[in-house]
């Protein structure tokens, strides 16, 4: 790093004593030393830039670097010396400017890789020794103190403190943290000291996984990209061949063979594609640059054209509009000799064996009632029905319908579809009502989506009509679509497809085959399964809401690399039949040229201003 800041200081320093030999070459009293002046002022800026195109000419390989660099060497020989510095100064000025514009536009993904940690604390009994980070095994103990990085995936086995996400999920907030929360490399440890065991080796924890991605991001071209790529390489030669033809042809006829090599030369400048070949990717790479800044990693700049021209939204329910956990909305009692309290100890003492979320939800509202767990015997879980247990000289049932036609009882059709069931005695004593969890600002977010352009909102869930129609109403104005099994949901992003481009966010793994099938996938992220997904993109940030603002990143995007290409061809046609016409200098080709380049570089950097 140190030698590239060097390198490219002494280049600046050379670049104004070239700048200072053209302007001296001007003085009448010099005249006779001009050849010398302006040679020099040439080598010392643009020896670089010449050494590379002669290499380039012996290659077939017709870039930029080797127009400019016959442009030069022919105005020199044609005896235009201050054409030929002027063409150096003005490309090495673009050829800065880009440079500084790639170096912004770069700046957020190197502060993700700065992220990736080089050594851990690795405790070894009464030990901590510091060790490389790829040396940790799942089930290791390591110590993080206040300040630094937590170097893989882990679960905090010991304190409590605050997280700093920010540069992971693009969240400022703080994330309290204590004994059981599991934590993702690459977030700071801001306040207390923290002791984890080990869940991910390196290589798979979310850090290393999500700086691979980023990388891979800025190498997956996009359509346009990958266009201009081939389009350079065979306008190049095409306009090369036409230059030389424009300066033999007429002289042939009897024409003025320097005046016709001066205008091809115009021509051979003017039609230069940098400002194309330049702006088109800068600018995909800004927005790869501003959209993970906003949580999203996405899998290369060739979904970028998919993500911004989408019209419909459809979303999988648990996980991303919800939470996925659950919460008690009300207990009813219908048998009337036993009352809410001993039912919910009931129902309290069978599920605290269990991590269902219906179970963890009907705890936490049991611990409300401050109730004392009864012993249960011959108690029986049976998976996706409910759970059988004895307590008091009791037999207590509590689950779903299925469960209770397993011990068939009768259910009545008035009682709510999704509630779960309490039996005592083979009677239906209770049954209790669940809600999940929405996520916080989601009816929010999607009215922010319909302001972005996107026509329609749609959730697919697996969950009854019922809950399906709450939530939905809840989230404002979303459609939805129930009781969906994952081959429906393809049908149903098929059936969308008919309307315009669908974006689809899910879960990574369960929804893979409804993320392969839409035009652009978001898969739920929190660092989990990243390379196992099948989805275009991930939300490391786990949370829909900045979504609008990605959105408006990548359909701003497009608009610019659109104006950009619009905006270089215009230019470069006026240039080019000025230069025919002969009324362009050579220099003003490559100022015309710089100048558009300068444009279109500016204006793809506009693109982290979003």
């Amino acid at each position: 790093m140190e030698d590239k800041k060097e390198s490219s200081k002494l280049k600046i320093f050379l670049y104004v004593i070239s700048l200072i030999l053209f302007a001296v070459g001007f003085i009448p009293a010099l005249e006779s030393y001009k050849l010398v002046i302006y040679l020099l002022a040439v080598i010392l800026s643009g020896y670089d830039l010449i050494i590379e195109g002669i290499k380039n000419i012996f290659h077939l390989n017709f870039e930029e670097d080797t127009l400019m660099t016959i442009a030069i060497i022919a105005a020199f020989i044609i005896g235009e010396y201050p054409e030929s510095v002027a063409i150096v100064l003005l490309f090495k000025l673009g050829e800065f400017i880009e440079d500084k514009a790639v170096e912004k536009a770069n700046k957020n993904i190197n502060s993700i890789a700065s992220l990736k940690i080089k050594t851990a604390n690795l405790i070894d009994g009464k030990n901590t020794t510091i060790v490389n980070v790829e040396e940790l095994k799942i089930g290791n103990s390591i110590l993080i103190k206040p300040g630094e990085t937590v170097p893989v995936d882990c679960k905090i086995i010991k304190g409590e403190s605050a997280l700093d996400t920010s540069k992971l999920t693009g969240e400022s907030e703080p994330v309290y943290v204590n004994k059981g929360t599991e934590i993702l490399s690459g977030a700071i440890n801001q306040t207390g000291t923290l002791i984890c065991k080990v869940t991910k080796e390196y290589k798979d924890s979310a850090i290393a996984k999500i700086v691979d991605l980023v990388y891979e991001a800025t190498n997956n071209k996009g359509k346009k990209e990958e266009y201009i790529t081939k389009f350079s390489k065979i306008y190049t030669p095409v306009v090369i061949i036409i230059a030389v033809l424009l300066a033999i042809i007429p002289a042939l006829f009897g024409a003025d063979f320097v005046t016709w090599l001066n205008r091809a030369l115009v021509f051979l400048v003017a039609s230069c594609p940098c400002s194309i070949v330049i702006s088109i990717p800068l600018a995909y790479f800004s927005c790869i640059g501003a959209i993970s800044k906003k949580g999203l990693l996405i899998k290369g700049t060739k979904h970028i054209e998919d993500l911004a021209k989408a019209k419909i939204l459809a979303l999988d329910k648990t996980g991303t509009i919800t939470t996925g956990k659950m919460k008690v909305e009300e207990l009813k009692v219908l048998d009337k000799t036993l009352n809410k309290e001993k039912l919910l100890q009931y129902a309290y003492s069978l599920e605290s064996n269990s991590n269902h979320p219906v179970s963890t939800a009907i705890i936490e509202f049991a611990s409300e009632f401050n109730l004392k767990k009864l012993e249960v015997e011959n108690q029986k879980e049976i998976a996706g029905c409910g759970i059988y247990g004895e307590m008091e000289e009791k037999q207590v049932i509590i689950g779903n319908k299925k469960m209770l036609d397993k011990y068939q009882i009768e259910v009545d059709s008035k009682i709510p579809e999704n509630a779960i069931l309490i039996a005592v005695n083979n009677k239906i004593s209770a049954y209790i009502t669940l809600n999940e969890r929405i996520r916080e600002g989601v009816k929010e977010t999607i009215t922010k989506l319909y302001e972005t352009g996107i026509k329609k909102v749609v959730m697919l869930t697996g969950d009854s009509k019922t809950n399906a129609e709450k939530i939905a109403k809840a989230c404002g104005k979303i459609e939805y679509r129930a009781k969906l099994m994952p081959e429906n949901k393809v049908e149903e992003i098929n059936k969308l497809k008919e309307e315009g481009k669908v974006i689809f966010i899910g879960d990574g793994i369960n929804d893979s085959p409804v993320l392969a099938t839409s035009d652009f996938s978001i898969a739920m992220g929190e660092g989990t399964d990243i390379a196992s997904t099948t989805a275009d993109s991930i939300l490391i940030s786990n949370n829909i809401s900045s979504l609008p603002q990605i959105i408006k990143v990548a359909r701003k995007t497009i608009r610019i690399v659109n104006e950009n290409i619009t905006i270089s061809l215009l230019a470069k046609l006026i240039v080019l039949i000025l230069g025919i016409l002969g009324i362009a200098p050579v220099w003003l080709a490559v100022a015309a040229d710089t100048g558009i380049t300068l444009i279109t570089v500016i204006n793809s950097i506009r693109i982290f201003n979003k």
